[in-house]
């Protein structure tokens, strides 16, 4: 199959590229050759020979939207449909986020919840995804994405540990925590499957957990592997100055359409922790 695949400099766009690979044809869409902030970016489809476009480009910055709705409209909420349009009836994979739901409420948010989102960031996300699903495409909401391609949370964590410095996290937002490696492999499973529309959660399983709960989990794993790390310091949302845009606290997904799809739930995100720690450490 041949998939084209936008933000391929991205921490998701990079993985699809380099995982599904093995198995498909890949056309790369970086920002210099298809940027969803340009009038007419889906005309670039146009030129292409491609079986399924997989979409996770996006501005993803709470505080860049904030600071630019106009641009975070553009790019999130109507370049996705221009594309999907664009598509011709060719499946659309696209990428969005939990942060479409107000968090106001602990426990799982389902894939059929109605969007509630908070934040300039929420609200184009949310309006891309109503329309790409309204052109016939597929969306999978991802969270707390961290993985081998660039560092994310978990390898500051490491670093600063290994580091002896100072370990700091928020302990009062929840999500579930997203692995790129089975990412790609819940992405692989939609596409044997046909391309099936609507909407998927794409995140690990397991109890929700803070980033204050992931270094936690972080530390006791380098205290097995003998490497003695700082007591982790709990911190609150209402004390972060740099969040200025604001963030819900209870987004963690359920994700019953991808079990059903895949015929097994994706694995606890402790485990994919372990895997990615792991590696971390081996690199050094």
């Amino acid at each position: 199959m041949r998939l084209a695949i936008t933000g391929t400099t991205g921490r998701v766009g990079r993985a699809l590229a380099d995982r599904l690979a093995g198995c498909h044809e890949i056309v790369e869409l970086p920002r210099t050759r298809l940027d969803l902030g340009a009038d007419g970016c889906e005309r670039v489809l146009a030129e292409l020979d491609f079986d399924v476009l997989l979409n996770p480009a996006g501005l993803t910055s709470l505080e860049q939207c904030e600071d630019d709705p106009e641009l975070a409209h553009r790019v999130n909420a109507e370049a996705p449909l221009r594309l999907a349009e664009a598509c011709g009836g060719r499946p659309m994979l696209h990428f969005s986020t939990d942060y479409v739901f107000d968090g106001v409420t602990s426990g799982l948010r389902h894939e059929d919840e109605v969007p509630s989102p908070l934040s300039v960031y929420g609200k184009t996300k949310a309006a891309g995804e109503a329309g790409v699903l309204a052109a016939g495409g597929t969306v999978m909401r991802i969270s707390w994405v961290f993985g081998p391609e660039k560092p994310a949370f978990p390898d500051q964590i490491v670093a600063k540990a290994l580091a002896g410095q100072e370990l700091a996290a928020v302990a009062d937002k929840y999500s579930l925590p997203c692995f790129t490696p089975d990412l790609c492999e819940w992405v692989d499973g939609w596409l044997d499957a046909g391309c099936p529309g609507g909407i998927f959660h794409g995140c690990q399983s397991g109890e929700p957990v803070s980033w204050h709960g992931m270094a936690l989990e972080i530390v006791a794993l380098l205290g097995e592997r003998g490497i003695a790390a700082p007591e982790v310091k709990a911190l609150s949302m209402a004390g972060m100055t740099a969040f200025r845009a604001p963030r819900p606290r209870h987004t963690a997904m359920a994700t019953d359409r991808l079990t059903d799809l895949l015929e097994k739930a994706p694995r606890d995100w402790k485990s994919a922790l372990r895997d990615h720690v792991d590696a971390l450490l081996i690199s050094r």
